[in-house]
C-alpha cells in the first residue's frame, strides 16, 4: 500500500507555568479546552505573543484529527519530528510515553489507540525548562532555548509490516570499485508472521542494479517495538564519488513485498565518497582538505529554528558562495539542511548537544543520567542521519570538562560507541585549548576553540592596532603547541570569532571594521601554523538563553542577541562576510603543519 502522512495543522496551546495541568487532567477527553488559544505549529511558542518571548517552562498542546478506519489492516504512528526539552504525550486520554530532546525525531505507535469513529484527540505537554540532568548538560545553558512544537507532528499510515529504516554506508577500494552496504529494518506489527520479499533497486551509469531477498519476519503481536534487519550488499564498479565540486547522488529503491503485493516502499539518496585522516592530514576521497567552515545556529529572524525551506536553501547556498566549505553545528539541525548540502556540496560537521558540561566555571557534581542522555542522543543522531554524505564528522560535545576523569572517561564511552555505529567518518570533540584532554588519544581530530583578545580570562584588544600583539601571536603559539602534543591528528580551530554590530565602523571594538580585521588576523594565524583549517564563530547573529549572563566581562556583549555572525540574524552582510570570503577564496593556506 501507499505510505499515507496526515500532518496535524489545528493546534490549541495553553500556557502552563505552575505545572497544574497533569493534575487537572487537561489531557482527558472531553476536558474544556474552550479558552485555549489557537496556534500555529511548527513554530515556536516566543512568537505566539510578546509575552511568550523566551519563556521556559511548561505548555500544552491540543489538536484533533480524523482517520477513516474502513480499512482496518493498517498501522499508524504519530510522528514528532521536533519538540523542545521534554515531552509527554496522550492520545484520546491514554498515555503514549515520553521523550527528553530538542533536536531529534520521535514516534509512537498508535493504532490500538484510536477511536473506532469520530476526532481523535492528541494532547503534548511541552517542557523547555533547564534540568541538571537534561541535555545540554551546563550549568549555563548558551543558546536560546525555544519552546514549543518546532517541527511537523504527522500522523503516518502504512501496512502493518513497514520498513522503518534504511542505513547506507559504503567503501571504495584503490582499485575503483565501491561497496554498497544496506541494512533494511523491517517492523511487523501484524498478529501473524511476514513471509515475503525485499528488493533493492539502484541506477548506475552502468545500469540497473537489483536484488531481491526472501525474508522472513516474525509477528509483532501489534507492539511493534522490534525491528528485525536484513544485510544486502552490492558493488558499482565505476562510482561518480560525491565531492565539494561534484556532489554526486545515488538513489536506493527499497520495496517490502508479500504475496506479490507490495506492502511498503522507501527511497534513500546516498553518496559514495570517503573521508579518513593520514597522520595530521584530513584527506577527502584521498586528496588533502583544508576546513574553512562556518558555525551556525538553526535559527532565522522571526521564525526561530521554524524556518521555511527555502530559506534554508538560500542560506546554504550564500555559505557556499562565500567560500566555506563546512558547516558545525551544536546540535542537529532538520534533514531538510542536510538533503541540501547533499546536493550542493556542502560538509557537515554534526555534535551532540553536550554544551559547556562540566566545564571550567561550573563547580556542580558529576550527574551520570547526562551522558546517558547523550548517548541516546548520538544513536538517534547517527541512525537518522547517517545516509547523508555530506557528514564527515560527529563531534561528541563543546567546551565541556573533558580533561576531569569522568570527562575523559565519558568522551572514551561516546567515541567508541559512535565507532561501533559508524565507522566511516571522523570523530572528535571541542575544547577550549586546555591541556589534559586524554580521549583525543581515541579521536580523528583535535578540535579546539580560540578567542584570543576577546574574552575576559585573556587580555582583550580594544583596537585593530593590538591584533598581532594580543590576537595573532599567541593563537599561532598555541595552535603550534597543540600541534606538538598531537602529532599525528588533524588539528581544527573550530571556534574564531568577535561580535560586530552592523553599521557601526572604524578601528574600535564591535565594529564590523574590528570584526573583518580580527578575522583576518586569526585566519593568518591558521595559514602560518599549517593545520587543517578553521570554522568561523559564527555565521549569523543569534539570540542566547535569558539567562545566559556577563560573568565579570565574560560576555563581551552584555545582552540577549549575540552579534558573532558576518551576516544577521536576518542575513545582512556585514564586512566579515567579504573578508572571509576573499580569505577563503584565494588559496594561500598550506597543506601541512609549519
Amino acid at each position: 500500500m501507499q505510505r499515507l502522512a496526515l500532518e496535524l495543522q489545528e493546534w490549541t496551546f495553553q500556557i502552563d507555568q505552575n505545572d497544574r495541568g497533569e493534575q487537572l487532567e487537561w489531557f482527558r477527553p472531553g476536558y474544556d479546552r474552550s479558552g485555549w488559544m489557537a496556534v500555529e505549529v511548527p513554530k515556536p511558542w516566543d512568537f505566539y505573543q510578546e509575552a511568550f518571548w523566551g519563556y521556559e517552562g511548561m505548555g500544552w498542546y491540543a489538536a484533533s484529527f480524523k482517520l477513516d478506519q474502513s480499512a482496518r489492516d493498517t498501522w499508524e504512528r504519530i510522528i514528532f519530528n521536533s519538540v523542545s526539552g521534554h515531552a509527554r504525550v496522550w492520545l484520546n486520554g491514554t498515555y503514549l510515553g515520553e521523550h527528553f530532546g530538542t533536536y531529534l525525531p520521535f514516534e509512537f505507535n498508535v493504532t490500538p489507540f484510536l477511536a473506532a469513529e469520530g476526532n481523535n484527540e492528541l494532547i503534548i505537554k511541552v517542557d523547555n525548562c533547564h534540568r541538571e540532568d537534561w541535555l545540554p548538560g551546563g550549568r549555563v545553558v548558551e543558546w536560546i532555548q525555544y519552546g514549543g512544537i518546532l517541527q511537523p507532528v504527522v500522523v503516518e499510515t502504512t501496512s502493518r509490516a513497514y520498513i522503518a529504516a534504511v542505513h547506507i554506508r559504503t567503501a571504495v577500494s584503490e582499485a575503483g570499485p565501491a561497496t554498497v552496504r544496506a541494512e533494511v529494518e523491517i517492523i511487523n506489527a501484524a498478529d501473524q508472521a511476514l513471509e515475503g520479499e525485499i528488493g533493492l533497486q539502484c541506477s548506475t551509469d552502468e545500469g540497473v542494479i537489483e536484488k531481491l531477498l526472501r525474508i522472513s519476519c516474525p509477528s509483532g503481536a501489534g507492539s511493534a517495538n522490534q525491528a528485525t534487519s536484513f544485510s544486502f550488499e552490492f558493488e558499482i564498479a565505476k562510482p561518480l564519488l560525491w565531492d565539494l565540486d561534484t556532489p554526486h547522488l545515488y538513489n536506493l529503491q527499497v520495496t517490502l513485498i508479500e504475496r506479490g503485493d507490495i506492502r511498503d516502499h522507501a527511497d534513500e539518496r546516498f553518496g559514495i565518497r570517503t573521508i579518513s585522516r593520514d597522520g595530521s592530514t584530513i584527506l577527502l576521497n584521498g586528496t588533502p582538505l583544508i576546513i574553512k567552515g562556518v558555525n551556525r545556529y538553526d535559527e532565522y529572524a522571526g521564525y526561530g529554528p521554524s524556518v521555511p525551506h527555502h530559506l534554508i536553501r538560500e542560506d546554504l547556498i550564500k555559505i557556499k558562495q562565500m567560500g566555506a566549505n563546512l558547516v558545525r553545528v551544536h546540535y542537529p539541525q532538520h534533514p531538510i539542511h542536510l538533503d541540501i548540502m547533499d546536493e550542493i556540496g556542502l560538509l557537515y560537521m554534526s555534535e551532540i548537544p553536550l554544551n559547556w558540561w562540566l566545564s571550567e566555571w561550573d563547580d556542580r557534581p558529576y550527574i551520570p543520567e547526562v551522558i546517558d542522555k547523550a548517548e541516546v542522543a548520538l544513536e538517534e543522531m547517527i541512525g537518522r542521519d547517517g545516509n547523508h554524505p555530506c557528514i564527515i564528522a560527529w563531534s561528541m560535545c563543546n567546551e565541556s570538562g573533558t580533561n576531569k576523569e569522568v570527562g575523559i572517561a565519558a568522551m572514551r564511552r561516546l567515541i567508541r560507541r559512535t565507532r561501533e555505529l559508524d565507522s566511516t567518518r571522523l570523530v572528535t570533540f571541542a575544547t577550549t585549548g586546555s591541556g589534559g584532554h586524554l580521549a583525543f588519544e581515541e579521536a580523528d581530530l583535535v578540535c579546539v576553540n580560540l578567542y584570543y583578545g576577546v574574552f575576559f580570562h585573556r587580555k582583550i584588544a580594544y583596537e585593530i592596532e593590538e591584533f598581532d600583539e594580543i590576537v595573532r601571536i599567541p593563537t599561532e603559539e598555541h595552535l603550534r603547541a597543540t600541534a606538538a602534543e598531537y602529532p599525528d591528528k588533524a588539528v581544527v580551530m573550530s571556534e574564531f570569532g568577535t561580535p560586530a554590530i552592523l553599521g557601526l565602523k572604524g578601528k574600535d571594538r564591535f565594529s564590523e571594521t574590528y570584526q573583518a580585521a580580527y578575522l583576518a588576523s586569526v585566519w593568518q594565524a591558521i595559514v602560518n601554523t599549517g593545520i587543517q583549517g578553521g570554522v568561523i564563530w559564527s555565521w549569523a547573529d543569534y539570540y542566547h538563553r535569558r539567562d545566559f549572563y556577563d560573568s565579570e566581562g565574560g560576555l563581551k556583549w552584555s545582552a540577549p542577541y549575540g552579534p558573532f555572525g558576518v551576516v544577521t540574524i536576518d542575513r545582512k552582510e556585514k564586512e566579515g562576510y567579504h573578508t572571509i570570503s576573499r580569505l577563503f577564496r584565494n588559496g594561500q593556506e598550506r597543506k601541512g603543519r609549519n
